[in-house]
């Protein structure tokens, strides 16, 4: 007789084993998939836990770095207003947007002559590289300018529309 209680005790103890592993192995799922699938909204909203949903950016971001003086007289020709207006418009033919900011730039050009202008500096996100390739080629035309420096940078963003 007691053998035959010392068989069911071991059943009943592989049976509560089993069902402990399947509950882990349940709780283990849910959290991974908690951690890792983005649940619910739209992008650019946050998350209950107040993190930001990040979109990879497809992309990435330019920096170009516009210089206003004219290439043959080293000198600014054209006012900044100007300038700033001719860039805009050939940047709204070919992107969605843009951030723009003054800067003063200097370097030493190939005559060992130290040359400094002013500068526009444009920061241009999901734009596909041969409009921005566009976008440059047209305004080295109309400033009249040897080059633009460019810079890209492999970036994530979102537009944030707040918690909701």
């Amino acid at each position: 007789m007691r053998n035959s209680y010392y068989n069911e005790d071991n059943t009943t103890k592989i049976k509560i084993g089993v069902a402990a592993l399947i509950l882990n192995s349940v709780l283990i799922v849910f959290i991974l998939v908690y951690l890792f699938v983005p649940f619910g909204g739209s992008s650019g909203g946050s998350s209950s836990t107040g993190a930001i949903a990040f979109e990879n950016a497809e992309y990435g971001q330019y920096v170009l770095y516009i210089g206003m003086n004219d290439k043959d007289t080293y000198e600014q020709i054209i006012p900044t207003d100007e300038v700033v207006e001719i860039v805009n418009a050939i940047c709204a033919k070919h992107v969605g947007g843009w951030t723009m900011k003054h800067a003063r730039g200097g370097w030493v050009d190939e005559k060992d002559v130290l040359t400094q202008e002013n500068t526009l500096v444009y920061f241009i996100a999901w734009a596909s590289e041969s409009d921005v390739i566009a976008i440059m080629d047209e305004v080295l035309v109309a400033l009249n300018q040897n080059s633009i420096l460019i810079e890209r940078r492999d970036i994530s963003s979102v537009f944030y529309r707040g918690g909701r």
